[in-house]
C-alpha cells in the first residue's frame, strides 16, 4: 500500500530522489535496483529533473508530484490519497488533477482510494464514487450514475448540484403535483399520493416557455463568466437555473417562466434522505 497525505510530509533534509527511495530503502529493495526504480516514479509525475533538489526549493505542486511518486516507487497493489490537493490553489490544483487523471489511466494495475470533499475531483477521476455522511455510506455507483439518476436527496445535493422540490405524486400517470402546479415526470413505482422530492439539476433548467413550466421572480443572478446563474423564488420555493451567457441579463424582480423536460427530472421517494448537510452550492 503507498499513501499520500494532505500535506505531503516529505522529510526536509533528504533531496528529491532520497525522498523517492525512502520506501525502497525501508523495504530492503537491491541498492542496485533503487536508482532505477526512483528515476522511473520521477519520470511518472515529470519531476526527473528536479531529483537533487530538497523539498523547500519546490513550489507545492512539485512536492505534491514528489509525494506521488515516493508513494509509486514501491509500486504499490492499492494507492491510498487523502484529500490530496486540499493545500494547493486553484490553477495547481487543475493542473495535478489532469497529472492524477493520466496517472489513473497509466496504471490499470494500481488500485487508487481517493478521499475528497470536491466534486469536480471525485467526478473527474473515479471509476466508481462511495458518498459518505456521518461515517456512514450513503450511495454507492459510478460517477454518472449517481451524477444523472441518484438514489437519495444526500448524494443529490452533495454530487453536482441540485433542485430539490417537495412533490405529491397525482392520480395520472406520470405526474407530480409541485406548488399547485402539475408536472409531467416518470414517477416509477412511487405510490400514488405520496409526498416525494423531485431533483432536476441546474443546467437542465431552461429559460423562457416549454415543458413543466414554471413562473416565478428573480431573487439573485449570478454571473459566472460563460454563463449565468438565476435564483427564481416559485411560492416560497428558490430554483436554480444555469443558463448559457446571457445578452439581455434579467434584474431582480423580472418575473420569468423556467421549464425543464421530464427525462431529465429524478423523482426521489420519500425516505430517501438518510443524511442531511455535506451539500455544496459551487
Amino acid at each position: 500500500i503507498g499513501m499520500v497525505v494532505q500535506q505531503y510530509a516529505l522529510f526536509p533534509h533528504m533531496r528529491v530522489q532520497d525522498n523517492v527511495a525512502f520506501g525502497l530503502r525501508a523495504r530492503k529493495v537491491a541498492k542496485s535496483e533503487i536508482p532505477e526504480r526512483v528515476a522511473e516514479a520521477l519520470d511518472m509525475v515529470g519531476m526527473a529533473a528536479y531529483a537533487t533538489r530538497y523539498p523547500r526549493e519546490l513550489s507545492g505542486g512539485q512536492q505534491q508530484r514528489v509525494a506521488i511518486a515516493r508513494a509509486l516507487a514501491i509500486r504499490p497493489g492499492v494507492l491510498l490519497l487523502d484529500e490530496p490537493l486540499s493545500a494547493l490553489d486553484a490553477q495547481l490544483r487543475s493542473g495535478m488533477l489532469a497529472e492524477l487523471a493520466r496517472l489513473h489511466r497509466e496504471l490499470p494495475d494500481v488500485s487508487i482510494l481517493y478521499v475528497t470533499h470536491d466534486q469536480v475531483e471525485a467526478l473527474t477521476l473515479a471509476d466508481r464514487i462511495a458518498v459518505m455522511d456521518k461515517a456512514r455510506l450513503q450511495d454507492c455507483g459510478t460517477p454518472q450514475d449517481l451524477y444523472r439518476r441518484p438514489r437519495t436527496e444526500f448524494t443529490a445535493s452533495f454530487v453536482g448540484n441540485a433542485n430539490l422540490l417537495p412533490v405529491t405524486v397525482a392520480e395520472a400517470a406520470d405526474t407530480v403535483d409541485f406548488a399547485g402546479r402539475a408536472l409531467s415526470v416518470p414517477t416509477g413505482e412511487v405510490t400514488r399520493g405520496a409526498t416525494a422530492t423531485l431533483c432536476v439539476r441546474p443546467h437542465l433548467v431552461g429559460l423562457g416557455d416549454g415543458p413543466n413550466a414554471l413562473a416565478g421572480t428573480i431573487a439573485e443572478v449570478q454571473w459566472r463568466g460563460s454563463t449565468h446563474r438565476l435564483y427564481v423564488d416559485i411560492d416560497g420555493h428558490r430554483v436554480k437555473a444555469d443558463l448559457k451567457e446571457l445578452r439581455e441579463t434579467p434584474v431582480l424582480g423580472d418575473r420569468v417562466t423556467l421549464h425543464f423536460a421530464a427525462e431529465d427530472a429524478v423523482l426521489l421517494p420519500a425516505g430517501a434522505a438518510p443524511g442531511t448537510g455535506g451539500g455544496t452550492d459551487g
